[in-house]
């Protein structure tokens, strides 16, 4: 009986951690609560580039957006004569290339980044340039560039180009809206109050500082006792004859350009904020493809 009496469990006492375990696992306690997870910096390295890319295209599509605009706009009346039609398909082509380039360095960064980055940087660095002398930024020296201040200013003073234009002016009866204008209205006094083109103001009517009494939308008297600058020939320039009026005026000239000149500032300051933003965007896409080759 007592060789089958049951024997006494033995339970096993935990083994007591020493101090040196346990100051291992403080000591990784301490760093895994100091250092964010290392899952988190790798998916920002897959997140970024990833954003950037879409970020580039749909900057890219801007650009296609105002090349298609410029290729359907409506040419503004007389233009052609300086061939500016021609000049505005050759600027939609451009926009249509960089369009064509910047997603193309998007596809091709990985296999080919410090040629694409050299490739995208030269053509936006030349669309900044061209931007910033469309809007009047930088005087280029040379006036044969088209479409800029000095080139509009050459070729509408240029005699031979004027009288082209402004017989063009003439036949489009730009100055008869205001006849038209003035039937609807009881004072022709409103008539120079009134919202006017740049080239209704410049070649209909005498220039302010002429100081003539409005008799109607196009007929003005001199006053008698008014004497004008011998370098304010605008004054002396303009009759009430209904083809001569200020067609030859200084004022005419210019109002002319500034109505050119309005499409051509608006496209210049749309090139300089797309290629900032384009050279921005295409600059950190290439440092994070750097980074990670270096990751690898």
């Amino acid at each position: 009986m007592a060789e089958n009496a049951p024997q006494a469990l033995v339970t096993a006492e935990p083994a007591t951690p020493t101090a040196t375990e346990t100051e291992a696992k403080t000591a990784d306690k301490m760093e895994s609560q100091s250092n964010p997870p290392g899952g988190m910096m790798a998916a920002a390295h897959v997140i970024a580039p990833g954003v950037l890319s879409i970020f580039s295209f749909f900057l890219s599509l801007a650009l296609l957006g105002c090349a298609v605009w410029l290729l359907f706009m409506r040419s503004y009346d007389c233009e052609d004569l300086l061939g500016l039609p021609r000049v505005q398909t050759l600027a939609s082509v451009g926009l249509l290339a960089v369009f064509a380039i910047s997603n193309a360095a998007l596809y091709q960064r990985q296999r080919f980044p410090m040629p694409v980055v050299v490739v995208i940087v030269v053509t936006l660095l030349l669309m900044l340039f061209l931007g910033l002398a469309y809007s009047g930024v930088n005087e280029m020296q040379s006036q044969r560039f088209p479409a800029t201040a000095s080139w509009f200013k050459m070729k509408v003073m240029d005699d031979s180009n004027w009288n082209n234009i402004k017989s063009c002016i003439y036949d489009k009866g730009t100055c008869n809206e205001l006849v038209y204008r003035s039937l609807r209205k009881d004072s022709y006094d409103l008539i120079s109050n009134s919202k006017m083109s740049s080239v209704q103001s410049g070649c209909c009517i005498p220039p302010k500082t002429c100081e003539m009494e409005e008799v109607n939308a196009t007929s003005w008297r001199r006053k008698e006792e008014m004497e004008y600058d011998i370098e304010n020939e605008d004054c002396e320039m303009w009759r009430k004859e209904w083809s001569v009026l200020c067609y030859d005026c200084r004022s005419c000239k210019l109002g002319f350009i500034r109505a050119l000149r309005r499409k051509w500032w608006k496209l210049g300051v749309f090139c300089i904020v797309m290629s900032l933003l384009l050279l921005l965007s295409h600059l950190l896409l290439f440092l994070a493809t750097f980074w990670e080759r270096l990751k690898t």
